[in-house]
C-alpha cells in the first residue's frame, strides 16, 4: 500500500519532506481545472512571499517549524505551467502537436486512439 509520507528513489525508500512545487497544480489545469485554479489562487492570495517577479517560485515547504520558500524560478517548471495553461485556455499547443506527422506516426504504432474512436 502507498504511504504518502514515503517515496521510492531508485531502490531506496525515502521520506517525503513535504516540499511542494506549484508547477504540479499548473500542469494539471487541463485535467482538474477547478482544483488547479483553486490551488494557484491559494498560493497567490495566501503566500505573498511565494510570488515574485516571474510568477510563482519553484517550491515551498510548510512542514518544518520555519516555512521555506524557494528563491529560484525553474525554467522547466515555468514552461510546463505556461504550456498547460495555454492548453486549458485555447487548446492551441495540443492542436498543433497533434498535427505533427511524427507524433501521429508514434501514436499509430502504439495503437493509441482518439477518444471518439474508442467510444464509437
Amino acid at each position: 500500500m502507498w504511504d504518502s509520507e514515503q517515496c521510492h528513489v531508485g531502490s531506496e525508500l525515502e521520506e517525503n519532506d513535504g516540499t511542494i512545487s506549484p508547477s504540479g497544480a499548473a500542469g494539471s489545469i487541463v485535467f482538474t481545472p477547478e482544483l488547479a485554479i483553486q490551488a494557484l489562487e491559494h498560493y497567490y492570495n495566501d503566500f505573498p512571499q511565494f510570488w515574485g517577479k516571474y510568477g510563482l517560485k519553484d517550491a515551498y515547504n510548510l512542514e518544518s517549524d520555519k516555512p521555506w520558500y524557494a528563491k529560484e524560478y525553474i525554467g522547466v517548471d515555468k514552461g510546463i505551467s505556461m504550456v498547460m495553461i495555454e492548453n486549458y485556455l485555447t487548446g492551441l499547443i495540443w492542436e498543433y502537436f497533434m498535427k505533427n506527422k511524427y507524433v501521429l506516426q508514434g501514436l499509430n504504432e502504439l495503437n493509441i486512439k482518439k477518444r471518439q474512436e474508442i467510444f464509437s
